[in-house]
């Protein structure tokens, strides 16, 4: 027995000392300040408006040469952050400021700010930054405005009473509340961010005079007597649009008076009818605007029909999630004549603002996963205007001077569009 014992403890051991791993020392690289050999700066944007809220918020990026096996050298990423604190410096270089990894100023002491980045001996190249002075607060505008919310029937064959949501009417006052702060730069950093000084205000009275029960909402409930092919299976875009331009008179609140919002039920990802401004009224001293080609007889010289008085909002917008805001200004913006910043070589810089930056959708370098951009410069920024595709990472957060000056030339010059009071 005690040979058998022995034989099976010597076999165990055997065994065990058979399966045992060599062992390495496994260390992770650690990169040190002598490794780096590139750095790449961008300034996030070409010019910045001297207000102390504007801010420049640094991309910057290390590298370090590996030579492979091949003979050929190439450069790998570093992650700066593993150096030791301190190792990276921004100097703004006609002061000779360390600046960190943002920079905001209230005066222009130049006309030009420039900027590098260093980590030991190695320098970026130099980025220059046109400052421009805080523009002037143009007057007050009020605009007041009616959604027009669909519901569909509950006696309709797909209405399921265990889904459905009804908007409620604290929806319309966060979208509207969140409009304004984006519209009046209350919420963004952007470098050429600027306020319209506009408020958006929920319709008090319908256009009889009367109290709405509830202030800027007109409820609509519809059924299948809305679709264009009474035989068609769903509802499309076009039953809404095409029912609004045959019930006008009820559907289309006075345009000069209120900013219609139809609140249509499809996805953000649909195109709703909303057409660019078509007319405008020649102003004796002033510019035209940029992509108007008409030129208005008079602020009644507009179609009265759904393209050119209504603005359209997917109803998903108003449901984003407990996570996100009611982010409605894109559909907004559109009916006041601006346009999403892509790159696009049919229009003068790409949406006649100079100052909002583009990207290529078609470069394979921009992912639409994430909100850092590549510009049609070269150059990298994070994705903040509120113009953006709601549909990507996008912080939606502000909008430039040049909008600014565009939308509101638009609300004033544009028949159809404009609905702006001044108290």
């Amino acid at each position: 027995m005690n040979k058998i014992i022995t034989g099976l403890a010597l076999l165990v051991i055997f065994i065990h000392a058979g399966c045992r791993k060599d062992s390495f020392d496994y260390k992770m690289y650690q990169p040190t300040i002598d490794d780096i050999d590139s750095i790449y700066l961008s300034t996030t944007d070409k010019m910045m408006v001297a207000d102390g809220q504007a801010t420049l918020n640094f991309i910057v990026e290390a590298y370090r040469t590996v030579h492979l096996s091949s003979g050929k050298d190439s450069l790998e990423f570093v992650d700066y952050r593993l150096l030791p604190e301190g190792s990276l410096k921004i100097v703004e270089e006609r002061s000779g400021t360390e600046v960190g990894m943002s920079y905001s100023t209230t005066t222009v002491p130049f006309d030009t700010v420039k900027f590098h980045a260093q980590i030991g001996s190695v320098k970026s190249d130099t980025k220059p930054v046109a400052l421009r002075p805080k523009p002037v607060l143009p007057s007050k505008l009020y605009v007041d405005v009616i959604f027009h919310v669909w519901e569909l029937n509950n006696t309709h064959p797909t209405y399921d009473v265990s889904s459905y949501q009804p908007v409620q009417q604290a929806q319309l006052e966060e979208a509207i509340r969140y409009m304004n702060d984006v519209v009046n730069n209350k919420v963004g950093y952007s470098p050429n961010g600027a306020s319209a000084n506009i408020e958006f205000r929920l319709a008090v009275n319908n256009p009889a005079g009367l109290e709405l029960s509830q202030p800027g909402m007109n409820r609509i409930i519809y059924s299948d007597n809305v679709k264009t092919n009474p035989l068609a299976v769903s509802f499309g875009v076009n039953d809404f649009v095409n029912y609004v331009n045959a019930n006008t008179g009820t559907l289309i609140w006075n345009p000069k008076e209120y900013l219609n919002v139809h609140v249509i039920p499809i996805g953000a990802n649909y195109a709703l009818g909303t057409a660019y401004p078509a007319k405008q009224l020649a102003i004796p001293g002033e510019d035209p605007i940029l992509g108007v080609a008409g030129t208005a007889a008079s602020e009644d010289d507009f179609v009265m029909n759904f393209a050119n008085t209504c603005a359209g909002l997917p109803r998903t917008v108003l449901f984003p999630g407990h996570e996100r805001k009611i982010e409605a200004f894109r559909y907004i913006g559109t009916f006041y004549g601006l346009y999403t910043p892509l790159y696009s070589a049919s229009r003068l810089y790409s949406d006649y603002c100079y100052d909002t930056r583009k990207f290529d959708g078609q470069d394979k370098r921009n992912s639409y996963s994430f909100a850092t951009k590549v510009g049609i410069d070269n150059e990298k920024y994070i994705a903040d205007n509120a113009m953006d595709d709601i549909r990507y990472p996008t912080l939606l957060s502000s909008i430039t001077v040049d909008q600014v000056a565009r939308m509101r030339a638009v609300m004033t010059r544009c028949p159809g569009r404009m609905n702006t009071k001044d108290q």
